[in-house]
Formats: structure tokens, sequence, C-alpha cells
């Protein structure tokens, strides 16, 4: 039958965004803005937000190197669960410039590179050690196969307004 699903081959990750999608532009930056607009948009979309890992290598003349993995996750429901990764690799050097105000402040100048990826994780556990679990399994995936497909077009459009959030965010600092 086309429609029968073993839950062995269903994988536990749907990816919706292959690792990898980029967004770059050099420029001058605000990197404290920037750590708060992506506080504040995870925490918007409902997502839990944490920073994976923080790498910085010191170059010569200030230049420094900056490398760091932001991931949020979201609990659609007790079956899906949506993440999407966000990494940075920033070539930088801070440099002191003049605001409108006449105010001296420190930014950072150089190109930021963001490298993202977005899925769908399945909680395929809930059918561990039930009686025909395997066979609910089965039966649940052909069920929430519009759902699924749903789901993944929410995220992919979650994810995207995360890169429109991000494009204007080194827009504004050109």
């Amino acid at each position: 039958m086309a429609d029968s699903v073993e839950i062995t081959s269903v994988p536990n990750e749907i990816e919706i965004i292959k690792d990898g999608y980029k967004v770059k532009a050099k420029g001058v930056y605000n990197l404290e803005d920037l750590y708060v607009e992506l506080y504040q948009w995870f925490t918007h979309m409902e997502y839990e937000w944490k920073e994976v890992e923080y790498k910085v290598i010191a170059g010569k003349g200030g230049f420094q190197r900056l490398e760091i993995l932001w991931q949020g996750v979201k609990k659609v429901d007790n079956y899906t669960t949506f993440v999407i990764k966000l990494n940075l690799g920033a070539d930088i050097s801070d440099v002191e410039v003049t605001l409108d105000t006449g105010a001296k402040v420190k930014r950072q100048k150089g190109t930021l590179e963001f490298r993202s990826g977005a899925k769908i994780l399945r909680n395929r556990d809930i059918w561990k050690d039930k009686f025909m679990g395997n066979t609910l399994a089965k039966l649940y995936e052909i069920l929430i196969r519009d759902r699924l497909k749903a789901q993944g077009g929410q995220l992919y459009g979650e994810a995207h307004k995360l890169y429109d959030e991000l494009k204007a965010f080194m827009m504004i600092y050109r």
C-alpha cells in the first residue's frame, strides 16, 4: 500500500531549510543592538532562545573573528518542535563613530555572515512501549500528513521573517 509508513523509516526530523542558508553584509554595526534584536524576535515568535557557542579569535591590529551559534526551539505540540539554528561568523574591529547628536560611541566594523537552517523535530518516543505502538505510529503519520505540511510552511515563513529582520538590521547600519 503506497500510503503505509514504517515508523522506523520516518526520520526524527524534517529539514525545512537546509543548514547553510546565508545572509551576508559589510558595514559598521552595533552588535549589542543585534543581540537585543535577536532576543526580541525569538521571544516574540515564542521560541526558547539560547547561545550554544561563543568564540572570539583575536587577530592583528584589533581585528577579531567572532563565531556565535544561537538556537531557537519552539514546542508546537507533543509530537513536533521547531528548531532554528543561526550561526554568526563576523570579521570585525572596534571603531569610534560620531552620531548625529555629536556623541562618540563604539561600534564594530566588518563583515557579518549569518548561516542558518530550520527543521521540525518529531517526538516518536510517544509511541515507544505502547501496545501496537508501531502500528499506531504509522497510522498517526498518515493522519497528520497535512498538519506536518502546514507546520513546514509555518516554520519556513518564520525562518524567512528572521532573515528579513537580519537584512533590515544590516541595512540600518549601511
